[in-house]
């Protein structure tokens, strides 16, 4: 079922055009794959076609959909080496930036932290796996952001968005959203403690929860 979220208007109608195709491709809505057409959404979201296709054209900038020449847009579908290559370079950069932000993290950003925490204690289920994604996803980028480097947090702004249609279908998505929930609380003190070894291997031992559903996924697809 998709998440209630699609029906939440933001500021702009592009914005919201965005955020509804994002949440539709990363709950099964939209398969990957599929051609998005301005003429068919816009309606269907209450748009007329100018908003649809500026949102179209701001995803496929990102890398959500894909633009083909005289055939229009498309939810991107990832292969088993895609996946490989993005997991990959996810444990080569993210940690760069956990070292370059633990000394960097304040009070603050360890309020926001256990705040989400908590979000997540309520959405565990797998019913609410995308809502669950989405507050997973804010918790590492409030660390990411501290690292102090724009061009950093675009590279895995665009890598995280790769991988997000994938969170939540398949073997990728069968990863426990408890057990994950868990670990995001035994880090809590690592993370407090502003040690960079200690906060890049408590995570990369957390991001093996998706490498290997990765790999399971891709045993799946021969």
């Amino acid at each position: 079922m998709a998440s209630d979220s699609r029906s939440k208007r933001p500021e702009t109608l592009v914005s919201y055009a965005i955020h509804r195709v994002r949440t539709e491709i990363a709950d099964g809505t939209i398969k990957p794959g599929a051609r998005l057409s301005p003429h068919q959404l816009a309606p269907e979201y209450g748009l007329s076609h100018i908003p649809m296709r500026e949102a179209l054209a701001s995803l496929a900038a990102t890398g959500h959909v894909v633009h083909k020449q005289s055939q229009g847009y498309f939810a991107r579908q990832l292969s088993g080496p895609d996946l490989e290559d993005i997991y990959h370079w996810r444990e080569v950069l993210e940690p760069e930036a956990y070292i370059l932000a633990a000394p960097n993290l304040t009070d603050e950003d360890f309020e926001e932290l256990r705040g989400l925490i908590a979000q997540m204690s309520e959405l565990t289920g797998p019913s609410q796996r995308f809502e669950y994604l989405e507050l997973n996803r804010a918790f590492h980028f409030v660390i990411f952001r501290r690292a102090g480097s724009d061009r950093l947090l675009r590279f895995l702004t665009y890598l995280w968005d790769s991988v997000e249609p994938y969170g939540t279908r398949g073997s990728v998505g069968m990863q426990s959203s408890e057990k994950s929930h868990a670990e995001h609380i035994e880090m809590m003190p690592i993370i407090e403690s502003r040690d960079p070894e200690g906060i890049v291997a408590a995570m990369n031992s957390h991001r093996r929860l998706g490498t290997a559903h990765v790999a399971a996924w891709l045993d799946e697809q021969g």
